[in-house]
C-alpha cells in the first residue's frame, strides 16, 4: 500500500512540476497550440478535453470544482491553476491572457482513458488496449502522440496512475 501511495504522489508531482521544464508553447496565438493538440482526449459527463485546448469553455461545460488551487507559473507569465472534480485533476497553463489544458490525472477507477483503462486495470487490460508500444519492460508505458504523453503507471501488475500531460520541449 505505501508503494502504491509512493508512485501515484511521485506521478502528481511530476506532472505539477513539468511546466518549470520549459515554455511548451511557444509563438504568440493559439493557432500554435493547435497544431500541437495530439489525439489524447478524456471525455468526463459529455464533456470533450483535449490537451492544449481553451481551458475556460472546458471549465464552464464541467461546472464547479470540487476544490480548485493556483499557483505562480514557473514557465509562463501568470498562474498555472488545478481543478479537482473528485475523480481526476484537470491543470491549466496561462498563456497571451487565457489560460489552456496542461494536462489531467485520475484519481480512482470510475473513470478511464478512451481505450477503457482506468486505475486498478490489469497489466494484462492495458496490454490489450495500448500494445507494448512505449512499455518500459517493467511497469510503466509512455506513449507520446503529437503534443501530448500518456503516462500508465503499474504497481504489482495493476494500474495505479494514469496521467495526460502536453510535451514539454
Amino acid at each position: 500500500m505505501k508503494k502504491r501511495i509512493f508512485i501515484t504522489v511521485l506521478a502528481c508531482l511530476m506532472l505539477l512540476f513539468a511546466g518549470c521544464q520549459g515554455n511548451p508553447a511557444t509563438g504568440g496565438d493559439n493557432s500554435n497550440n493547435q497544431s500541437q493538440v495530439s489525439s489524447y482526449n478524456f471525455t468526463y459527463k459529455e464533456t470533450k478535453i483535449t490537451l492544449h485546448a481553451p481551458a475556460e469553455p472546458i471549465i464552464k461545460a464541467l461546472g464547479d470544482p470540487i476544490s480548485y488551487t493556483e499557483s505562480a507559473s514557473c514557465a509562463f507569465d501568470g498562474l498555472d491553476k488545478s481543478y479537482y472534480y473528485g475523480s481526476f485533476y484537470l491543470e491549466t497553463y496561462p498563456k497571451d491572457g487565457k489560460d489552456y489544458v496542461y494536462g489531467w490525472y485520475f484519481k480512482d477507477d470510475s473513470v478511464a482513458t478512451e481505450k477503457g483503462i482506468s486505475i486498478g486495470a490489469t497489466k494484462e487490460a492495458v496490454t490489450k488496449a495500448y500494445g507494448n508500444e512505449g512499455f518500459n519492460g517493467s511497469n510503466a508505458w509512455v506513449l507520446k502522440d503529437g503534443g501530448g504523453t500518456l503516462t500508465i503507471i503499474l504497481d504489482k501488475d495493476a494500474v495505479s496512475s494514469i496521467q495526460y500531460a502536453i510535451v514539454v520541449e
